[in-house]
C-alpha cells in the first residue's frame, strides 16, 4: 500500500500523529473533515491492533493526581500512549475497502455526543424516556400476545365442549352463491345427504 506523501497533507501534526510509517496516512479531505466535526479529536495508527487507528480526544482540562496514578497500572499501549500525549481514547477506527469513509463515523459520534444532546443530565433524561417506551412497548406487545390467546383458548373450549353451536371455521369460508337452476327434490329425506337402507 503506498503512503500518501505527509508533505502534502496539511492535517498531519493537527489532528493526525504520524509515527508509524507502515501505515497509511489518511488523505486531507477524511482529516478535514473529521477536524470540522470536532478540532479536539486526534487520531494516532494503534500500537496494540494491526491495521487499525486510534480515534482520541483532546483532554479539556489538565491531567489531575487520579490520572496520573492510573497511568502507572495501565499496560495497554494505546491507552497508556493517550494518557501520556494528553488525550482520552474513543473509539478505534479500521479502513475497510479502498476508500477512506468518514461519513459513518461522524454519524456514530454525532449519535454518541452527550453535548450535543443538552448535556450530562438531558442525554440522561432521553436514555430514560427511550428505555420507558421500549419498556412500554413489549407490555403492550405481551398484552396484545395474551389477549389473542386467550380468545383463541375460550373460542377453543366452547368448540370443544360443545357451549357454542357456532362454527368458528366454517365462517371464515366464503359464502357459496346457490344456484337457481338445480331443483331441488321433494321429501323430507332426498336432497340432504342421508341414505336409508332396509335390513
Amino acid at each position: 500500500m503506498a503512503r500518501t506523501p505527509v508533505a502534502a497533507n496539511p492535517y498531519v501534526g493537527k489532528n493526525y500523529i504520524d509515527d508509524n510509517q507502515n501505515m497509511e496516512v489518511p488523505p486531507a479531505y477524511w482529516l478535514q473533515r473529521l477536524y470540522d466535526f470536532d478540532a479536539d479529536l486526534v487520531v494516532f495508527p494503534s500500537r496494540y491492533r494491526p491495521f487499525a487507528y486510534v480515534l482520541a480526544r483532546r483532554q479539556r482540562h489538565s491531567a489531575g493526581v487520579e490520572s496520573k496514578a492510573l497511568a502507572a497500572t495501565i499496560a495497554q499501549p494505546d491507552t497508556k500512549l493517550c494518557l501520556e500525549r494528553g488525550l482520552v481514547p474513543v473509539s478505534l477506527i479500521f479502513r475497510t475497502g479502498v476508500t477512506w469513509s468518514i461519513d459513518n463515523i461522524i454519524a456514530q459520534l454525532a449519535a454518541r455526543d452527550i453535548w450535543a444532546h443538552g448535556g450530562g443530565e438531558a442525554a440522561a433524561d432521553l436514555a430514560d424516556a427511550a428505555e420507558a417506551d421500549a419498556a412500554a412497548f413489549e407490555a403492550k406487545k405481551t398484552r396484545d400476545d395474551m389477549y389473542n390467546r386467550s380468545g383463541d383458548a375460550w373460542r377453543s373450549y366452547q368448540a370443544r365442549t360443545g357451549a357454542s353451536n357456532l362454527l368458528f371455521h366454517d365462517r371464515q369460508k366464503p359464502r357459496q352463491e346457490r344456484r337457481t337452476d338445480q331443483t331441488v327434490p321433494s321429501g323430507s329425506t332426498a336432497g340432504s345427504g342421508i341414505v336409508l337402507a332396509s335390513r
